[in-house]
């Protein structure tokens, strides 16, 4: 009798894992253009060719509107548009979209995350390609101990459009601690 209850709640319980699987990947969104896997590297390979990029925007205030610390490759417009939305959430009027050829070109999105005061920066100093590979470097700044900052959370945030590839894209994060006199 246990046994045969045991199979009952097994077989009840797989069912609606079924159901809540089929429920849950069954959305009527259309799938956007794959953009390309990201991960990260300790550094740019010596051999790489330098890719140029533009800077799109660049957020060294508390106006970025991503509190969390994130590295990101968008691929398509709608996806543009909803982090450019998520990044000016804070500034009215929200300025218009940057219009990038996504035919041609791509976005790479970094940000710092929610900081405590003000003396963050985030910048995007060089890209490489190798072997298709693309490796974005991301240079994170923070003030020394003795740096007097600004008392206001920061939310440094920078978005750069480089060529588009179907290749992988590798961060390369370098973290920069600057000194600062004592008063």
């Amino acid at each position: 009798m246990g046994s045969q209850r045991a199979q009952t709640k097994r077989a009840a319980f797989s069912a609606f894992a079924l159901l809540f699987t089929l429920v849950a990947c069954s959305g009527d969104e259309p799938a956007g253009p794959a953009g390309p896997s990201t991960g990260t590297a300790a550094e740019i390979p010596p051999n790489a060719q330098v890719v140029a990029f533009d800077v799109v925007q660049e957020v060294t205030t508390p106006i970025s509107g991503i509190r969390e610390r994130r590295r990101e490759v968008i691929a398509d417009a709608a996806a543009w548009a909803a982090l450019w939305e998520e990044m000016q959430s804070l500034v009215v009027p929200t300025p218009p979209v940057p219009e990038i050829d996504f035919a041609s070109r791509m976005v790479v999105f970094a940000s710092m995350g929610e900081r405590s005061s003000g003396g963050y920066s985030i910048e995007v100093p060089e890209a490489a390609q190798e072997d298709g590979t693309l490796f974005v470097v991301v240079e994170e700044a923070t003030p020394g101990i003795q740096c007097t900052t600004t008392d206001v959370i920061s939310t440094p945030a920078v978005a750069v459009s480089v060529p588009r590839t179907a290749s992988a894209v590798l961060f390369v994060d370098r973290e920069i601690a600057y000194p600062c006199a004592p008063m």
